[in-house]
């Protein structure tokens, strides 16, 4: 069964408005690039991720950081985790951001927490924390627009990350960042 679509018409200006329950489930804002192509006889948009473009060298970043501090390391863009180190949580991989981490991403601030002195850990998806007890989440910026984050998390009750784990983490950010300026 072929799903039917919703009609709209395009205005003399060659406008279209994409209807606020689409624009809702497809977490589209107000300011949000969209890709947009032809395939065949249908005219596709696409919610455009900068991130994605980059995947295969973000891997290598975020798979380079877990190497080095033996911990797990995500990239998200803007509204997705795009990818994560290691293979325990890949059917992470794809799903939207918790409410909470677009927060985050929005305010554009780099978060350390610990469980363990009495912090709380910032879902990164809904409906699951992760088991983390540690977590460092650094936005991306670009631009001057917050375009991802990496965050790494470890489930270690007994440590804590070091000032050099921020900064290898904002290192990776910078470094993924500056590809896209």
């Amino acid at each position: 069964m072929q799903e039917r679509g919703i009609v709209r018409r395009i205005d003399e200006l060659g406008r279209l408005v994409i209807p606020k329950e689409l624009r809702k489930t497809l977490r589209i804002r107000e300011g949000d690039p969209l890709e947009i192509y032809a395939s065949k006889d249908e005219l596709v948009l696409k919610k455009y991720s900068p991130i994605s473009s980059l995947t295969e060298f973000a891997k290598s970043v975020a798979d380079g950081i877990e190497s080095l501090t033996e911990k797990t390391c995500i990239v998200t863009d803007g509204d997705a985790i795009v990818y994560i180190s290691g293979s325990k949580y890949k059917d992470l991989e794809g799903q939207n951001l918790s409410d909470q981490m677009e927060k985050i991403l929005k305010d554009r601030k780099s978060v350390i927490v610990s469980r363990s002195d009495g912090g709380t850990i910032i879902p990164i998806v809904d409906d699951n924390d992760l088991e983390s007890e540690n977590q460092i989440i650094v936005p991306m910026i670009s631009g001057g627009d917050c375009l991802g984050s990496i965050v790494l998390f470890d489930k270690d009750k007994t440590s804590r990350f070091s000032s050099g784990d921020l900064k290898l983490v904002r290192l990776g950010s910078s470094f993924i960042s500056s590809y896209l300026d």
